[in-house]
């Protein structure tokens, strides 16, 4: 130890032992990684001791530090999450030395405030989210169903069900999850909208995807974020702002559909498939599939978003359900035939170069030879 450190143990004052625990810190957190357990041992029981009058700075740079460490001793990673939340908070969230027996402890001892950020962590298990749920209030319930990286147990998400009855925001995170069981779900029923609700009886019926999950969180975000520009009624304006936001022609298609604005669903179809908006309305409600599917093929319109807007056409002219049917699986079949024929193009080219080598050496040589300069 330097002497300036010995000196600043031995002056014994607040003042100096703030100071001591700067340097201590400082000592730390310089080349970190080179660091034995051994020293970081020593360094942690100098830090606990004098760890109340640190200042708020420095703890907080401490805890920055040591967040994701994996030899960060144990007794200094309890001390700093029992901090305030806003020092607590890169240990609360990342440090990998707190057990699930540690996390136990402090949800008994902490704020809500550090409940909060407990519960965006993705290692928790189902004993401790069974605490969190019952302790933590309306915010830590809304983050624990909003977790996609946890698994919740049975019991806990009937509890959350329960408190969804008067929260809307806790209901549709809750209803978004990919581990709800089949006993949730008939929970969740009562109180969700009909859309919501087709959504659950699939996941019953075991035929919703975890890519279709995901689709969906991603249309919910999507709507939040690109909302006020979604309300524009020029759809090359909105295609435009929708690829600055890397949004793809799929999730903004569904997003109109969702909201039964079939006719700019058209438009946008047509400023995305470069055709005439007229030629591809007249298209569209005369039944003229070929140039329909010729738009949809350009705009790179997949098959499960075309069978949407199928369905919202029939559904728009009145039709029986089955046209919509038949108009997706014609437009899957003249995907696949397209994509046969350009095939079939690419090895008539490749047939044709090969054939362009083999020419006979007599041709070669009877051409004439490139006069001298």
């Amino acid at each position: 130890m330097s002497k300036s450190l010995i000196k600043l143990a031995q002056e014994g004052t607040e003042d100096a032992r703030r100071q001591l625990f700067a340097q201590v810190c400082e000592l730390v957190v310089a080349n970190l990684d080179q660091r034995t357990d051994r020293e970081l041992a020593i360094f942690a029981e100098v830090i606990l001791k004098l760890y109340s009058v640190g200042s708020p700075k420095d703890r907080s740079r401490l805890a920055c530090k040591l967040a994701a460490q994996a030899n960060t001793p144990n007794a200094l990673a309890r001390r700093i999450a029992e901090d305030e939340v806003r020092i607590a908070m890169p240990v609360l969230t990342n440090s990998p030395v707190l057990t699930q027996e540690d996390l136990l402890n402090l949800i008994e001892e902490v704020s809500d405030s550090h409940l909060q950020v407990i519960a965006r962590r993705t290692d928790l298990s189902t004993q401790v989210t069974d605490v969190l749920v019952q302790k933590g209030k309306t915010p830590v319930h809304r983050i624990l169903a909003g977790n996609r990286e946890i698994r919740l147990s049975r019991d806990t998400m009937l509890q959350l069900v329960k408190y969804a009855a008067e929260d809307t925001v806790l209901r549709e995170d809750l209803a978004l999850r990919s581990d709800l069981s089949p006993t949730v779900c008939h929970a969740l029923l009562p109180l969700v909208n009909d859309e919501t609700k087709r959504r659950l009886r699939g996941i019953i019926a075991g035929s919703l995807t975890q890519d279709q999950l995901d689709q969906i969180a991603r249309l919910k975000v999507l709507r939040h974020e690109f909302g006020d520009a979604l309300e524009n009624t020029d759809m090359s304006l909105v295609w435009q702002d929708a690829e600055q936001a890397q949004i793809s022609v799929d999730e903004i298609m569904i997003l109109l559909l969702q909201d039964g604005r079939f006719n700019h669903a058209i438009e946008l179809l047509g400023a995305r498939g470069r055709t005439a908006q007229k030629s591809i309305k007249d298209a569209v409600f005369s039944g003229k599939q070929e140039l329909v599917f010729k738009t949809a093929a350009k705009a790179g319109l997949g098959t499960a978003t075309f069978a949407l807007f199928a369905k919202a056409r029939s559904e728009h002219l009145k039709l029986p359900s089955t046209h919509g049917s038949e108009w997706a699986n014609a437009y899957k079949k003249f995907l696949d035939e397209t994509v046969l024929s350009k095939q079939g193009r690419s090895g008539d080219f490749q047939a044709k170069r090969r054939e362009k080598k083999t020419r006979s050496p007599g041709l070669q040589a009877a051409r004439p030879a490139a006069s001298a300069p």
